[in-house]
């Protein structure tokens, strides 16, 4: 099978392997990939060495299960499944891919397998920051970051389906289309600082670190989330100063949650976005777009 492995640092570095298909576990069940979503981290995961210097990128998948693991109880041979495989193994930018079962849901049977893979790491993110960790409940004020990434779009579907009162932050040419996802408010970053028009926000859910404009919108008590970089820390000075809960996470891969997101796009509550999709063959031209940003939804890659 056809793998993709960083070699050494960076993304010009990386390489297509042909290797062996994996042989899987009694607890695991084998993979055949129809399609890949590309994430932040995969590109971050070159440059910063965070995974070693050679491994098989990334982490999101759907595809068709080829064989199971005889302890293997919620799925069988044919199962269409989507997943975001475990995080510090990497390991889905190949033809075939080994997972525990446990990083595994049902594809959404509603969407396409290059939909699909859109789903696992986004949604999740975008599901633990909005429930987890803000607890956005029913006509609470929610500031929404980057509305028209990956994450965003999910992050901003989510806090609607609760019911709550969503001020989107997004780019002019995104304006209509994060409209018509339900925001009740969108604001053009390129023309508007929404830390001057905005006041007694409940929440906030922030990919570009802008804590501190986020604070001053916050009513005391509020709360705020960011997901861009777990190494930069929060002032805590900030946080007494505004009078705010603060924090940073990294998602965590949860098949219980993927299967009540599944269970959102079956039902037509929440809507899939795929920007560009990439071949196999392209796949440094796509780390490369993704490392570029401003994509509206997700970035895929496919095997010819």
């Amino acid at each position: 099978m056809k793998a993709i492995f960083a070699n050494k640092r960076g993304i010009e570095n990386i390489e297509i392997r042909d290797i062996a298909i994996p042989k899987i576990k009694q607890n695991e069940v084998l993979i055949k990939i129809k399609a890949i979503g590309v994430n932040p981290v995969d590109w971050k995961g070159l440059e910063s060495g965070e995974f070693g210097d050679s491994y098989i990128l990334g982490t999101d998948i759907s595809g068709v299960i080829e064989k199971i693991g005889s302890e293997v109880t919620r799925f069988k041979i044919g199962d269409a499944v989507i997943g975001s495989l475990d995080f510090n193994k990497q390991g889905a930018y190949a033809e075939f891919v080994a997972s525990e079962e446990k990083f595994l849901a049902s594809k959404p049977k509603n969407v396409t397998f290059q939909e699909a893979a859109a789903i696992p790491m986004s949604s999740l993110t975008a599901w633990q920051g909005i429930f987890d960790t803000l607890g956005v409940v029913r006509n609470e004020k929610v500031v929404i970051q980057a509305a028209a990434g990956a994450v965003g779009i999910f992050a901003l579907q989510f806090a609607k389906w609760t019911g709550a009162f969503v001020i989107a932050i997004t780019s002019e040419k995104n304006t209509a289309f994060i409209r018509s996802l339900g925001a009740d408010m969108v604001i053009d970053y390129t023309k508007i600082d929404f830390s001057e028009v905005l006041e007694h926000i409940d929440a906030v859910f922030d990919s570009v670190e802008t804590e501190a404009k986020a604070f001053k919108v916050l009513k005391k008590g509020g709360k705020y989330v960011g997901i861009s970089s777990l190494s930069t820390p929060i002032s805590e000075t900030l946080i007494a100063q505004y009078d705010v809960s603060a924090s940073k996470y990294l998602f965590q891969s949860n098949n219980v949650q993927l299967e009540k997101i599944v269970a959102l796009i079956e039902g037509e509550k929440v809507k899939v976005f795929i920007d560009t999709v990439f071949s196999i063959t392209e796949v440094k031209e796509a780390l490369k777009y993704q490392k570029r940003g401003h994509s509206r939804g997700k970035n895929i890659l496919v095997f010819d």
